[in-house]
């Protein structure tokens, strides 16, 4: 019996914590970063499945209409997202309407899938959409623009795509790897 527990638990995959932080609740690490009470060089994991969690709750908390089911897979250097939005419903939380024309060509909600590449390091990033599908259709360029401008820079106004931006809090980089991503501090205060 001692041997078949020993093999069971030899055969299991074995992830030890990059930091003691790994372990704390993802809202608690997003804390103490903004904070900056974390170490300088110290690397935190942020599990696919806790993000998710993690993004499942926030998303309530900042759109609470309009914005179903998000959820991100992480691949090496790669995000890919995908929700349930209704723009309607989603500019109307923000305490916005949209013109007759938006209104009348966004109704209802639609499958949203985005995918794009994270690059960064010494304290900067750069996020680049390759794929932005809307119920399906590909949308690039002005459409693309407008989207951005309309939902998402109300939101966040500081969110940047396709340039570099610092990434602050004393964090040198975000490594996106199969299933996780990968945050280090940088070993020097960055300003």
């Amino acid at each position: 019996m001692k041997r078949a527990v020993l093999l069971l638990a030899l055969s299991l995959p074995l992830t030890p914590a990059t930091s003691r932080f790994d372990a704390i609740p993802t809202q608690r690490k997003f804390d103490l970063i903004e904070q900056g009470r974390i170490p300088p060089g110290t690397q935190l994991t942020f599990e696919e499945r806790e993000l998710n969690t993690y993004l499942q709750k926030k998303a309530k908390e900042v759109i609470p209409n309009g914005l179903r089911e998000p959820h991100v897979t992480l691949a090496n250097g790669r995000v890919t997202g995908k929700a349930l939005v209704d723009f309607v419903k989603m500019r109307h939380a923000q305490g916005e309407d949209l013109n007759w024309l938006m209104s009348s060509l966004l109704k209802g909600e639609y499958p949203i899938r985005v995918e794009g590449r994270v690059e960064s390091s010494n304290g900067n990033a750069r996020v680049d959409l390759d794929v932005v599908q809307v119920g399906g259709a590909s949308l690039k360029g002005r459409a693309l623009d407008l989207l951005i401008r309309t939902f998402v820079l109300p939101l966040y106004p500081n969110a940047k795509v396709g340039s570099p931006f610092e990434l602050g809090y004393n964090v040198d980089r975000i490594e996106l790897k199969q299933g996780a991503a990968q945050v280090t501090m940088a070993t020097n205060k960055q300003q």
